[in-house]
């Protein structure tokens, strides 16, 4: 055989032989966290921050904790700002929401919810309050270290669904710092009012105010979320209670000026506190 024919033999021996070996699989990076200590040099006026918890319990979707935090356009570290937080419906989620806020300066954030925190009795349910509140306390005080200025006695809490129950859960703990330090205004979409998540009695909420609105519809939480306003009344809180006409579980657009209206002329055009 001529060395020409014998190095082409050889080569196509070769080839075949690598297409017939399997392709590795591409392996998905690693998500790394970030430092929180690099957090503070990147605190601007219009910034969206990334807050990563290594340390904590996944999300319920499996995901690193973590959450997602914008800085008003006209933010300044000497003059304090409300914080908004917002906890979504289901699995929850880690990304803020500002529909159904007005035009202003605010901070705002959403929180995720720890896997394993479910309701034992319906599991798509969050119930396990004070797992919920240590999560969110732990991320919370570690905003305020890179954050100055929040105020907390103009704080927004407000929730969809289990971010509805959530609150109404975490505000009825008696032990160690109580949401109620953290916030003054706390809005309650379809949510709350349940058995599961109305144990124990609420705080005392003189100086506070509640927002909880209901769909009229089938499939809404309207049996459990209307019986919110009156509780919240009988414990001091300034409170609006709104069915959404046509509505079934959602918290609906339309909803959303109505809410903004509200912060803006009664929330938060009270007097803050020093």
């Amino acid at each position: 055989m001529r060395p020409t024919r014998c190095l082409a033999l050889i080569a196509c021996i070769a080839s075949l032989v690598a297409a017939d070996k399997p392709e590795k699989a591409s392996v998905a990076p690693v998500e790394k966290p970030a430092p929180r200590t690099e957090l503070k040099a990147q605190v601007a006026p219009g910034a969206t921050l990334r807050f990563d918890f290594p340390e904590l319990t996944v999300d319920r979707k499996g995901a690193m904790a973590a959450c997602h935090l914008t800085l008003p356009a006209n933010y300044d570290t000497t003059k304090k700002v409300p914080l908004v937080v917002w906890l979504a419906g289901g699995e929850g989620g880690n990304q803020p929401n500002k529909s159904f806020l007005p035009a202003g300066d605010f901070v705002i954030v959403g929180l995720p919810y720890p896997k394993g925190a479910n309701n034992p009795a319906q599991a798509n349910m969050v119930g396990d309050y004070a797992k919920v509140w240590a999560y969110h306390r732990f991320m919370l005080e570690e905003i305020a270290k890179v954050v100055p200025n929040l105020d907390k006695s103009r704080s927004v809490i407000a929730g969809f669904s289990n971010g509805g129950h959530a609150i109404d859960g975490m505000l009825r703990l008696t032990s160690g710092p109580k949401l109620t330090d953290f916030f003054g205004i706390f809005i309650f979409a379809d949510g709350g009012g349940t058995a599961y998540s109305s144990k124990g009695n609420l705080p005392d909420l003189k100086g506070k105010f509640a927002y909880a609105c209901w769909g009229s519809e089938k499939g809404s939480n309207k049996p459990n979320t209307s019986q919110l306003p009156k509780a919240l009344k009988a414990k001091g809180a300034t409170v609006i209670g709104s069915e959404m006409v046509g509505v079934g579980h959602a918290f609906a657009e339309s909803e959303h000026p109505k809410v903004a209206e509200w912060l803006e002329k009664v929330a938060l055009a009270a007097p803050a506190k020093k």
